[in-house]
């Protein structure tokens, strides 16, 4: 790299929920000296393919897997001389999320992480740590006044699987009321008709309607528990 130049990318953070456990997807990477480590979707801007900064996000993120993104937002800028050996660097992050919990969809080359305390369970390459952490803030902070919680469940989905959503996210635990009130009215979601059959009470099954995407809410959650 030109010693007057510096390193251009775009990093992506993408969340998905499993089995009531909020993961990222990280890819493996062969270093020099032999050794391989994670790190996140990333890579330089294509002036030839990427229109936008959010076409480079996505096409880093379907590089690895044609993952279903169900939401993706800009994070932060992120540039400085320390952040990679081989001199000054910028990246432009992005968080994603994705309905997406079929481990047969995940190649060879990457795999989902665990975050354990809003760090990843497996330590990540260069500053993708820290880049974790910039992502997670903003993803708990937004669905504490937003529908994004729903963007992380499959097409259809339970009032109380939108609430194991929250609890996933932030470890604390929304009053069911307070999701009802916000959930069920402007038309943001649609009963199916369908029910969830368990050994408690039968519950209404919904989806999200596509005219309500990222819909916020005029206030955080009251309390949690």
């Amino acid at each position: 790299m030109n010693v007057n130049s510096a390193l251009i990318s775009v990093d992506v953070v993408l969340f998905r929920l499993n089995k009531g456990t909020l993961q990222i997807l990280a890819q493996k990477q062969v270093f020099p000296d032999g050794i391989t480590l994670l790190s996140l979707p990333a890579g330089r801007i294509d002036p030839q393919t990427d229109h936008c900064l959010d076409d480079t996000a996505l096409r880093h993120i379907n590089n690895i897997a044609p993952f279903n993104v169900s939401y993706y937002e800009q994070v932060i800028t992120i540039g400085n001389a320390r952040r990679d050996s081989r001199g000054w660097s910028l990246t432009v992050l992005y968080y994603a999320l994705t309905q997406n919990n079929d481990a047969e969809n995940t190649p060879d080359k990457a795999q989902w992480v665990n975050l354990v305390k809003g760090l990843p369970e497996t330590s990540l390459a260069y500053d993708h740590n820290r880049l974790v952490q910039q992502a997670l803030k903003r993803l708990c902070n937004k669905v504490q006044y937003s529908t994004l919680p729903a963007y992380l469940l499959q097409q259809e989905f339970t009032l109380s699987d939108i609430q194991k959503a929250i609890y996933a996210i932030l470890g604390k635990r929304p009053p069911m009321r307070s999701i009802r009130n916000r959930f069920l009215r402007d038309d943001i979601l649609t009963r199916t008709g369908h029910l969830r059959r368990g050994s408690n009470r039968p519950a209404a099954l919904y989806y999200l309607n596509e005219k309500v995407q990222g819909k916020l809410f005029d206030r955080l959650y009251l309390s949690t528990q």
